[in-house]
C-alpha cells in the first residue's frame, strides 16, 4: 500500500487501506444512471467524501468516482489525498479501470485493460496479468462479496480475500433505518460491508485501522451537511 512517514503514517494509512482493496458472479450492477455520495469518517469524525457517478448505455456501465480526504489541525490542512477512478463494465464484467492518485503531491496511476483472455494491469511497481472477471476494490459492486481475489484499487496488486455469508441486519444512517445484508471480509483486506437487502446498493464499509482508529465509509443522502465540515 502507501509508504507514509511520521504523522501522515499514523493518521492516514488506515484511511487509505480502507479504500484499497475474483471471478465475477451473478449479482447485478446498477441498472440505471445516477449518483451515490458517501462520507468518510475516522473515529466518527468526517474527514472526506466519495462520489460515484454511474452512466449506463445498454450493456455498458461506466462508474466515475472521486475519493478525497483532508486531515486538519484546527483550520490548517495537514494532509490531502485525492483519487479519481473510472471503471468500465460490459455485460457485468470489468473491461477497463483507471485510477489517478494525488497523495499530498505525490502522484501515481493504475491502469487495467482487458485483452482477449486476461486483464493487463499497469501499476506503480510494474505490470502483471490477471484472470478476466476480477473487480477492483471499490466495494460498490454487489458481487464484491463473492470474489476470492480483488485488484487493489490504489496499488494495482492482487489481493486474496474471503467473505462470510450474509447476515440480515438493520442499519441506521442519518436517522433512517435500512434493511441490509452485512458481510465480513477477511484475508488481505479485513472489513465489514453492508448492502441494501432489496437493491444490493452498497451502503457502508467499516474497518479498524492499525492505530486502533475506526474507519468508515457510509452512504450520504441530501442534505449532505457533513461535507460542509471538510
Amino acid at each position: 500500500m502507501y509508504i507514509l512517514r511520521g504523522m501522515r503514517r499514523f493518521l492516514i494509512l488506515p484511511v487509505l487501506l480502507a479504500f484499497a482493496v475474483t471471478a465475477h458472479a451473478a449479482a447485478p450492477l446498477p441498472a440505471e444512471s445516477g449518483t451515490a455520495n458517501y462520507v468518510v469518517k475516522r473515529n466518527g469524525n468526517p474527514i472526506g467524501t466519495l462520489r460515484i457517478d454511474f452512466k449506463r448505455d445498454g450493456k455498458r456501465l461506466v462508474a466515475t468516482s472521486d475519493y478525497s480526504i483532508k486531515v486538519k489541525l484546527m483550520a490548517i490542512v495537514l494532509y490531502r489525498y485525492h483519487k479519481h477512478m473510472v471503471e468500465t463494465y460490459e455485460d457485468g464484467r470489468l473491461v477497463a479501470y483507471a485510477a489517478d492518485i494525488d497523495d499530498n503531491g505525490s502522484k501515481s496511476q493504475v491502469r487495467v485493460t482487458r485483452t482477449d483472455d486476461a486483464l493487463a494491469i499497469v501499476h506503480p511497481k510494474g505490470t502483471l496479468t490477471a484472470p478476466r472477471g476480477l473487480y477492483p476494490s471499490t466495494y460498490w459492486p454487489p458481487a464484491t462479496v463473492e470474489q476470492t481475489r480483488l485488484i487493489d484499487s490504489s496499488d494495482g496488486v492482487l489481493m486474496n480475500v474471503r467473505t462470510s455469508g450474509a447476515a440480515m441486519e438493520p442499519l441506521t444512517i442519518d436517522e433512517r433505518t435500512l434493511s441490509t445484508k452485512r458481510y465480513a471480509m477477511s484475508g488481505d483486506a479485513e472489513r465489514d460491508l453492508w448492502y441494501d437487502a432489496g437493491t444490493g446498493a452498497w451502503l457502508k464499509m467499516k474497518m479498524k485501522g492499525s492505530d486502533g482508529s475506526v474507519i468508515e465509509i457510509e452512504r450520504d443522502w441530501p442534505p449532505v451537511w457533513k461535507r460542509d465540515l471538510l
